[in-house]
Parts: structure tokens; sequence; C-alpha cells
């Protein structure tokens, strides 16, 4: 009798036990959805695409950009207690990258005048210009450019008529905006001004201003 009473505790203590977990599984059961072949393969293809994304890194969105251009110069030159404007023409090549945005880059500009020479005059001019920029976009395929940096103008001129002779490498601030027009998705045509003041005072080469045709191609 008493092992009878026994077992019949410890059927009622074990159905006491497992109640809870026979009603969660109930639960679950009841709260379960089919899922069709198609959506598992969307989900997965989502998750996937997601995965992705976060890997990539953030230099995937960097481009390039490489540039030839045609420039005209105007040099206010301080020399021998005169001051006198000269013109000089010559080609620039540019070659920049976008700072992690497209409307943000960097750059770097180099131009060659070349020999200028105008009776006993003989002028020659090289720049380089380490600039940060912004551009965007204002209708249809136009786009406008701001930018500002550092410049390095190396200046020879010489007048023996009037005993001068420059031979200056320059320091100035300088400041250029612009106008491009995207004729293709990785080619670009425009024009660009830009203005410089020496950051000197010793130098003959006081400021100057210049005016650039630019084609722009995008790697």
């Amino acid at each position: 009798m008493q092992t009878v009473k026994t077992i019949q505790f410890v059927l009622i203590a074990f159905s006491l036990f497992t109640a809870p977990t026979l009603v969660q599984a109930a639960n679950e059961s009841a709260d379960y959805q089919e899922v069709s072949y198609d959506d598992l393969l969307n989900e997965l293809s989502a998750k996937k695409k997601n995965l992705t994304q976060k890997q990539s890194s953030s230099f995937d969105e960097v481009r390039l950009h490489a540039g030839i251009g045609y420039v005209n110069s105007f040099t206010n030159i301080a020399a021998e207690k005169q001051n006198f404007n000269r013109h000089a023409n010559g080609i620039q090549l540019s070659l920049g990258m976008d700072l992690f945005s497209p409307n943000w880059y960097s750059e770097g500009v180099f131009r060659n005048y070349g020999l200028t020479s105008s009776g006993s005059e003989e002028m020659t001019l090289r720049e380089f210009d380490l600039k940060l920029g912004y551009t965007n976009k204002l209708e249809s395929i136009w786009a406008y450019s701001i930018s500002s940096g550092l410049s390095n103008r190396f200046l020879k001129f010489s007048d023996p008529t009037r005993n001068i002779n420059v031979d200056d490498t320059t320091p100035s601030l300088v400041v250029s905006t612009g106008f491009m027009a995207q004729v293709h998705k990785n080619l670009s045509l425009g024009a660009e001004v830009s203005a410089r003041t020496a950051v000197v005072n010793r130098t003959a080469d006081k400021n100057s201003f210049d005016f650039a045709f630019r084609l722009n191609t995008s790697l």
C-alpha cells in the first residue's frame, strides 16, 4: 500500500514540473509560421547584402581626378623701386582625390609658363599649388567649385636695360573658383580663376591672377 502511494506522489510531482514546459512548447508551435522557399532565399540574400556593405571600406567610394589645362597669368612684380605687371601663358597638370565624399576633394596643380620675352625682358615662371576644395551641382550638367590652399611660385625676371634681375621662390595663399560641365560620366570641361598673394615681404613677386581652361577625368 505504501509503495502505491509513493508511485502516485512521484507521478503527480512529475506532472507539475513538466506542465509549464508542455504549455511553452504548445505556444511556440502555435506561433510558428511556415516560410516559403522564395521568402527564405530573399531573407538570406538581404542578410548577405547587409554583411557585404558592412565589410566594404570607405576607400571604395574614393575617386581620383586628373586633368590638363591652358592657363593665362598676370603677375605683379616690384623690383628696383618699380612696380609693373607682366603676362604669361602656359599649361597646367592636376591630380586630386575625393576626401571620402563626392563634394570635398584635395588637389595638387603644377603650372609651367616656360620662357616669355619682350624686348630686353625675359621671364620664366613655374607654380605648384596644394588645395582643399568643395564642389556641388548647380543644374543639369553644371557644377561649381571653390578651393583654397598654398602656392609656391618660382619666378625669374630680368631686364638688363633697367638693371633688374629677379630670382625668387615665393610662398603664397591661393583662392580659386570655377564652373565645370560634366560632358561624360568620367569627363568634364570648365574654367577656373585663381588669385594669389605672397605671404612674405622680401619677394619681388607680390600678387598674381590667372584664368585657366580645364579638362578633367575621374577614375
